[in-house]
C-alpha cells in the first residue's frame, strides 16, 4: 500500500511538472502593420461645393484605401493564458483614389487596448485571440482638388479621431525562452468615422469595416510558473 501511495505521488508531481509552463511577465512585439479600409461610400455621391453659389460635386470612382507601416504592442501576462494588451500602429496610404484623378494621402494611427487569450504548451506553436477597444485617428491629403477632399471646410486637408474596434488571433512561434516570430496577425477592424461629420454624405458613412493584417517578432521580459 505505501509503494501505492509512493508511485500515486510520483505521477501526480510528473503532470504537474507537465502541466506548469514558462511564461514571460511582459511581452513587446514590433511588427509591420497593413490595413484595407473600404470606407462604405457608393460609387457616386455629392458633396458640398466650397464656392458659394454653385451646385454639388459628383464624386465618383474606387473608395478603398490601402495603408501600410508599423507599430508594437505591449502585452502583461497575467497568467500563462490571459494577459492585457496595448497596441499602437501608423501607417501611410498609398494607391487610393475617391474620384478620376484626385489621388488620396494620408496616414492613419490606431490606439487600442484589451484582454488576450494565448494557449501555451510544450510546442512552439502558441495561438492566441484577443479584442481590443480604443481610438482611430485619420489624416487624408487631396493632392489635385480640394472639391474631391472629404472636408466640410472646402479645404484640402481632413483629420479625425474615431472609436475603432478590433477581433481576432495570429500565431507565434517559439524560438527560446525570449525570442518569437510572429508570422501572422489578422484582424477585422471597425471604426465609426461617419458620425457627426457635417457633409450629408457620411449619412450612408457611419461603419467602416477593414481588415488589419500583421507580421513581426516578440520578445519576452521577465517569467514565472503557471498552472494554466
Amino acid at each position: 500500500m505505501r509503494k501505492y501511495f509512493v508511485l500515486v505521488g510520483l505521477l501526480l508531481l510528473t503532470a504537474g511538472s507537465a502541466l506548469a509552463q514558462e511564461f514571460p511577465k511582459v511581452e513587446t512585439s514590433p511588427a509591420f502593420m497593413f490595413i484595407r479600409t473600404n470606407p462604405n461610400l457608393s460609387n457616386e455621391f455629392e458633396i458640398q461645393n466650397p464656392i458659394a453659389g454653385l451646385p454639388p460635386v459628383a464624386i465618383t470612382g474606387a473608395n478603398d484605401f490601402n495603408c501600410a507601416g508599423g507599430g508594437g504592442t505591449l502585452a502583461y501576462n497575467l497568467t500563462s493564458m490571459f494577459g492585457i494588451a496595448a497596441d499602437l500602429g501608423g501607417c501611410k496610404y498609398f494607391g487610393s483614389t475617391i474620384s478620376a484623378g484626385n489621388k488620396i494621402s494620408g496616414s492613419q494611427f490606431t490606439y487600442l487596448f484589451g484582454p488576450r487569450i494565448t494557449f501555451r504548451n510544450a510546442s512552439p506553436f502558441r495561438p492566441f485571440f484577443e479584442l481590443n477597444f480604443g481610438g482611430d485617428r485619420l489624416a487624408v491629403t487631396c493632392q489635385n482638388s480640394a472639391t474631391a477632399c472629404v472636408n466640410a471646410t472646402g479645404g484640402n486637408t481632413y483629420s479625425k479621431n474615431a472609436f475603432a474596434m478590433t477581433v481576432g488571433g495570429g500565431f507565434d512561434i517559439k524560438i527560446n525562452k525570449k525570442f518569437s516570430l510572429r508570422p501572422i496577425q489578422a484582424e477585422y477592424l471597425y471604426t465609426r468615422f461617419g458620425n457627426q461629420c457635417a457633409l450629408s454624405v457620411c449619412n450612408n458613412n457611419n461603419n467602416q469595416n477593414s481588415f488589419r493584417l500583421k507580421s513581426g517578432f516578440v520578445i519576452g521580459w521577465g517569467g514565472s510558473a503557471s498552472s494554466n
